[in-house]
C-alpha cells in the first residue's frame, strides 16, 4: 500500500510540475535587460518575465540571444519565447504569434547637447544608431530616407559608444533606455532632441512575447501578463526599474 501511495503522489506532483521552456533575452538593454559581471541577467522585463512564467505555471531557462537575430533563432526552435522588449508589428505577426503587449513606451532622439537646435534642420546629412531590423530602424528608414542615414548596431551599448566617440551624430530608441544612459556620467553632455515618436509607426503596438506560430504558450501568457496587471505586480516593478511618474503600462493596447 505504501509503495502504491508513494507511486500516486509521484504521478500526481509530475502532473502538476512546471512545464520547461526557454525564454530569450537580449540582456543588453538596461533598464529592461542588463548582463550582470557575474553573467546573471537583471532588468525589468527578467522581473517582469518571472512573474509571468510563475503566474502560467512556467519554469523558464531565460537565454541570450542578439536581438537582430532573435527572430529567426525562435523559428529555429532554439527557444521557445522571446520576452525582450519586441514591438509587435504587421511583418512580425506574419511570421509569430504576440502575446497582449504587456509595457508600451514612446522613442525618441537624443545627441549631445546644443547640437540640434533646430530639430528638423539639423537632422539632415546626419548618422543615427539603432538598432538593426527594430521598430525604430524601420521608421528611420520609412520617414528620413534620404534625409538621414540610420546606422544598424547590435546593441544599446554599441550605439552609446559610437554616440559618445562622435562616430554618430544621434541616437534613437525607445525612451526609457535613452533616459537610463543620460542619467549614466558618460551621459551627461547628452540630451534628448525633438520631440518624443509616438504611435505604431515607430512603437508597433507595444512590447509583446513572441512565440512560434500556434504555440499554446500564447494563451497562458495572456493570462499571466493579465493577472500581473491585476494584482498591482506590474505596477510595482515599473516604480521599482522606471523613474517615479512614467506610465509604461499596456492595457489600453489589449
Amino acid at each position: 500500500m505504501a509503495m502504491v501511495a508513494s507511486a500516486a503522489l509521484t504521478m500526481a506532483a509530475s502532473a502538476w510540475a512546471a512545464e520547461k521552456i526557454k525564454v530569450a533575452t537580449e540582456a543588453s538593454f538596461p533598464p529592461f535587460s542588463k548582463t550582470e559581471a557575474d553573467g546573471s541577467f537583471t532588468g525589468f522585463e527578467l522581473d517582469l518575465g518571472n512573474e509571468v512564467c510563475k503566474r502560467a505555471g512556467l519554469d523558464c531557462e531565460w537565454v541570450k540571444q542578439d536581438f537582430d537575430g532573435m527572430i529567426a533563432a525562435l523559428l529555429a526552435n532554439k527557444f521557445d519565447m522571446i520576452f525582450s522588449s519586441m514591438s509587435i508589428k504587421p511583418e512580425r505577426e506574419k511570421v509569430a504569434d504576440f502575446s497582449i503587449p504587456y509595457y508600451n513606451t514612446p522613442s525618441v532622439f537624443y545627441a549631445k547637447k546644443g547640437t540640434f537646435a533646430n530639430f528638423d534642420a539639423d537632422i539632415e546629412g546626419k548618422r543615427v544608431g539603432v538598432y538593426a531590423g527594430a521598430t525604430q530602424d524601420q521608421y528611420m528608414k520609412a520617414e528620413y530616407a534620404g534625409v538621414a542615414e540610420a546606422v544598424g548596431y547590435e546593441n544599446a551599448d554599441q550605439i552609446n559608444a559610437d554616440l559618445a566617440n562622435g562616430r554618430i551624430d544621434a541616437a534613437f530608441m525607445e525612451q526609457l533606455a535613452a533616459e537610463d544612459f543620460l542619467a549614466k556620467p558618460e551621459g551627461q553632455v547628452f540630451e534628448i532632441v525633438g520631440q518624443p515618436v509616438v504611435g505604431a509607426e515607430a512603437n508597433g503596438k507595444g512590447a509583446g512575447a513572441m512565440f512560434r506560430k500556434g504555440d499554446p504558450l500564447k494563451a497562458k501568457v495572456d493570462a499571466a501578463i493579465k493577472a500581473v496587471y491585476a494584482d498591482g505586480t506590474f505596477d510595482a516593478l515599473a516604480k521599482k526599474w522606471f523613474v517615479q511618474g512614467v506610465n509604461v503600462r499596456a492595457d489600453d493596447l489589449w
